[in-house]
């Protein structure tokens, strides 16, 4: 799915409504519960404004605008057909619009009606409601029978199950590729305000009142539930700024070199960050949290929730750390953010296969 900002205009979506990998959903879109917008379909919000009734179905390849300050309204339970096109129009509750039609400026298809395929409703036309229309300009050829209606609650009901069903039941098939390789796509953003790696906290534990935000992508807005009764989680991310790393390295706290996966430096062969953040609340498809220790827009990786009996060992040992952290406990100061060492270009990037 592609969702675009436009000048400060920003889709939209309910949890439950489904966008498929390959629309896109640009600006000012309001896309209600329970609708289907479908592979290859385009919504632009970007100079008008784009409203979307909950359950609702745009389908395969439909093209929406509307003109500049104004806007095109899909009421609550609407079928727009395959390929095709509504611009700055109103459809009304449970209308069905067929494929390849074009519903034009300032056009009402009213509740209920039925707009054959490839049909073209001009400029200020009105179908109205519970009426069947066809043909270039469209006529009215007579009632919606209660046939008609049983066939079009058939359809709508449909595809309010595909919106629930598609989140989880499609899957993409990779390309080939060697079975030592995986490609791993962000489900969100974490937002902080940190903007430079120089005075960033070197640990969310050292920084517990640095407050972020999670934005998960719609797709992923389902899997949030329950999660607002753990007081903590667990961020997986990318460090997206990391280039190169080296197998030995200064860490913050000490002055010494150590080997790198003795240290949690952000500069890896694989460049997978880790914090535990303590959950304020749950927004949405929006997490506040606190003791962030990331740079503002790292790509989320996933989410996990922190339970300390599963997480926590007896008899742990800190290695070099040790005397860094007693120092920490006895209240002595310690370094607590990240200074130039890690930056872009100041580290010497090498390949798995050259020795630092």
């Amino acid at each position: 799915m592609a969702l675009y900002e436009f000048e400060g205009r920003v889709p939209q979506i309910h949890p439950t409504a489904y966008v498929a990998p390959s629309a896109q959903v640009i600006g000012e879109v309001d896309l209600g519960a329970d609708c289907y917008v479908g592979h290859g379909a385009i919504l632009r919000g970007d100079y008008g404004r784009i409203e979307v009734g909950e359950g609702t179905a745009i389908e395969e390849g439909a093209i929406v605008h509307a003109r500049p300050d104004g806007v095109t309204r899909f009421g609550k339970r609407v079928t727009l057909g395959h390929g095709a096109m509504v611009h700055n129009a109103t459809i009304e509750d449970e209308a069905v619009v067929g494929m390849r039609s074009t519903i034009s400026d300032f056009s009402v298809v009213g509740a209920g009606a039925i707009v054959g395929e490839m049909a073209l409703v001009k400029q200020h036309q009105v179908v109205p409601p519970g009426k069947i229309a066809v043909g270039i300009p469209v006529k009215v050829i007579g009632d919606v029978s209660e046939k008609n209606r049983d066939m079009t609650v058939w359809a709508k009901e449909l595809y309010v199950d595909m919106a629930r069903r598609y989140p989880t039941g499609l899957k993409e098939i990779p390309e080939s590729r060697s079975s030592d390789e995986f490609v791993y796509r962000p489900i969100g953003t974490i937002h902080t305000p940190f903007a430079e790696p120089e005075g960033t906290p070197i640990q969310g534990a050292l920084a517990p009142d640095s407050v972020g935000t999670v934005e998960v992508k719609p797709q992923f807005a389902a899997g949030l539930a329950d999660l607002d009764g753990f007081s903590h989680v667990l961020l997986i991310y990318a460090f997206h700024r990391s280039q190169g790393y080296r197998m030995r390295v200064k860490p913050y706290l000490d002055d010494e070199e150590r080997g790198l996966f003795a240290t949690r430096a952000p500069r890896r062969p694989n460049a997978i960050g880790t914090t535990v953040v303590r959950l304020e609340r749950v927004e949405r498809r929006t997490l506040h949290v606190t003791g962030v220790d990331m740079l503002d827009g790292t790509p989320l990786l996933d989410i996990k929730p922190y339970a300390p009996d599963f997480d926590e060992r007896e008899n742990v040992r800190y290695g070099w750390l040790e005397p860094r952290l007693e120092a920490h406990r006895r209240g002595e100061a310690v370094r607590r953010t990240a200074d130039g060492r890690f930056h872009e270009g100041t580290a010497e990037p090498t390949s798995p296969d050259v020795a630092p």
